[in-house]
């Protein structure tokens, strides 16, 4: 008797399928009733709708609201129980235009779009992860939407212009990560940013209804006044006093337990020291992740983790792990020139930087901290230094100095790991 892929053990055809693309699983899904059965999981698993500009107008809704109405509509008895096309929905993302219909020559929400997908969220019992684009103007044309949202709904991913924060937590009240995307979100929202004057505006959130374990966000969020264990600041916080205030009250406020931010390479001890605020963020961080912008090159990214060993030293931080990296500065903007004829274009090969020491350079890290267990060393995007330019040390007490051991990269990464998903206990 001939193997066939459906004489396989369902276990492995499970394992077999979640190696496909959702794409691929829908060629397997038409080759008959069988395939279909086994491959419609896959294929609705991981959704994404809108985003079709190049479509005539209205077909992103279209898509919606014919996808909408497929999984909330009875499977099938043969395909199994009539929730199954539901069920198998565990990440969905909604661009712009797939609630978006024109009238009177303008777009808009179409408010019965915004219900419909608000119905999908709420009986989606194994949603997981949810990326909503314009959000604001759903919520402006739907005001329930949201609500009783499924529990399983675990990350909220947002991009472009945002709800307020209380609107977010009463429609998603059970979420773990908040994440605001790079595009419309880079900017920071007008409700996200205030004054000194405005500490206790009642735009203050306060406590979050359930625990949130991570925010991963460009600006700060000053209404988020309740601790995240993980919190990520993308964008590069420089010397401006107005910008350091607004991250030191965040992270005044979340108290996290990881914290990765980019921080200018030009920023002062002072100026650093001032964002970590030694009386509240300080004592609870456990491993720190920081980020040198556009670092001029080699010695000047070795001075910048000097700077952040003394910072460290000054607010005497409990800290467990240490990860230090730099990103390369922008180079100038080059004159142009005409050249002669049978002259050619020439590039002035960049002398490499002098290699540093990376062993020395954590042992003064890990003497400035005597908390430290690990620090991890990352130098290789400045300019003029070499690929390898990298390196991750355990740390230990060895007698009246403190000692580093240099770890395998592979050893070096799973630290790290593990180091991120610290909690207030470790």
């Amino acid at each position: 008797m001939p193997h066939t892929l459906f004489s396989l053990n369902f276990d492995v055809l499970s394992d077999i399928l979640s190696h496909l693309s959702p794409r691929d699983a829908t060629q397997l899904a038409l080759a008959s009733r069988a395939a279909y059965a086994l491959a419609l999981p896959r294929v609705v698993s991981d959704v994404t709708l809108g985003g079709l500009f190049h479509k005539p107008g209205n077909s992103a809704i279209a898509q919606l609201t014919a996808f909408c109405n497929f999984v909330l509509s009875p499977a099938p008895a043969w395909l199994g129980a009539p929730e199954a096309r539901l069920d198998a929905l565990q990440s969905l993302h909604v661009m712009r235009d797939a609630v978006r219909v024109r009238k009177d020559g303008m777009w808009t929400v179409d408010p019965s779009a915004a219900a419909l997908l608000s119905t999908v969220i709420a009986r989606a019992r194994n949603l997981q992860k949810l990326t909503l684009w314009g959000s604001d103007a759903l919520f402006a044309a739907y005001p329930n939407f949201g609500l009783n949202s499924s529990p399983s709904i675990r990350t909220l991913v947002l991009g472009g212009d945002i709800p307020s924060l209380p609107v977010l937590a009463q429609a998603f009240p059970r979420v773990r990560t908040l994440e605001f995307v790079p595009g419309g979100a880079s900017c920071a929202p007008d409700w996200a940013i205030f004054t000194a004057n405005q500490l206790n505006d009642a735009m203050s959130l306060g406590a979050w209804p359930g625990k949130l374990d991570r925010v991963d966000t460009g600006f700060p969020i000053l209404p988020l006044a309740c601790p995240v264990r993980q919190v990520d600041l993308r964008n590069p916080l420089v010397s401006d006093t107005y910008m350091l205030f607004c991250a030191r009250e965040f992270l005044r406020r979340a108290r996290p337990v990881v914290l990765s931010a980019s921080v200018s390479a030009d920023l002062t001890e002072e100026e650093l020291c001032a964002v970590l605020d030694g009386e509240v963020v300080a004592p609870g961080l456990r491993f720190l992740d920081l980020v040198g912008d556009r670092c001029k090159g080699v010695k000047e990214g070795e001075a910048w983790m000097t700077h952040v060993a003394n910072t460290l030293s000054t607010l005497q931080i409990p800290i467990l792990g240490l990860s230090l990296s730099v990103t390369p500065s922008i180079p100038p903007m080059s004159i142009p020139h005409t050249f002669k004829w049978g002259e050619s274009p020439t590039d002035e090969p960049t002398a490499p930087a002098e290699a540093v020491d990376l062993t020395k350079l954590a042992r003064t890290v890990a003497e400035h901290a005597p908390s430290l267990q690990f620090v991890s060393l990352d130098l290789s995007s400045a300019a003029g230094a070499a690929e390898n330019e990298k390196a991750w040390f355990r740390v230990y007490d060895g007698g009246a100095k403190r000692q580093v051991e240099r770890m395998s990269e592979a050893e070096g990464r799973e630290v790290k790991r593990k180091m991120r998903a610290f909690n207030r206990w470790d």
